[in-house]
């Protein structure tokens, strides 16, 4: 040989399979990724205590405008399809009323409160936010499942706060149909 080093050539096996286990973790890191993103946008504003009066009167009139039936002494709010809907945190109560909703419908959802912080926590719709004194939020999402799921704050607070649970129905479109003609 010379003293020469002898060249060796590109290993295309050892690149093929290099190739094919980077892709079996990356494909599954990516699907994982955005299956647990969000699926909202949030954006959001600075309120006066005065603007609050005002949110306050749109959350009880979309409850007097939308309420489509009664279930366990509690009123069902069933909005249009894309429309604005209210949420109105306030000592350990985010408002008595359950929201229903349709799959696959964008709503606006506005968030305000009038204590102190709170947050938003609805896993299966992948809704979580958090809102502050002086702060107003609307959160644009879409709801992917069916089902009822529970509105929870995840911000602590006080001593109520583990009573703190609202409810949200999303119900498919033909289903939503049906309610409307009732």
């Amino acid at each position: 040989m010379n003293g020469q080093t002898e060249k060796k050539g590109l290993n295309y096996k050892l690149l093929a399979i290099t190739l094919i286990l980077a892709a079996g973790i990356v494909i599954p890191l990516i699907s994982y990724v955005k299956s647990h993103s969000p699926d909202f946008k949030v954006s959001k504003e600075k309120i006066t205590k005065a603007d609050l009066i005002g949110y306050k009167e749109k959350v009880d009139a979309m409850v007097a405008d939308y309420t489509v039936r009664q279930q366990d002494g509690l009123p069902i709010v069933h909005p249009p399809v894309g429309s604005d809907i209210y949420l109105l945190a306030k000592n350990y109560d985010w408002g008595k009323y359950t929201l229903e909703l349709e799959k696959g419908a964008m709503y606006r959802l506005h968030l305000a409160t009038l204590d102190m912080k709170h947050a938003i926590v609805v896993r299966e719709l992948k809704l979580m936010n958090r809102i502050k004194v002086g702060e107003f939020k609307i959160i644009e999402f879409i709801p992917g499942v069916s089902g009822e799921f529970y509105m929870l704050c995840g911000e602590f607070c006080g001593q109520g706060h583990a009573s703190m649970v609202g409810k949200i129905i999303v119900v498919d479109p033909v289903a939503a149909d049906a309610v409307k003609a009732l």
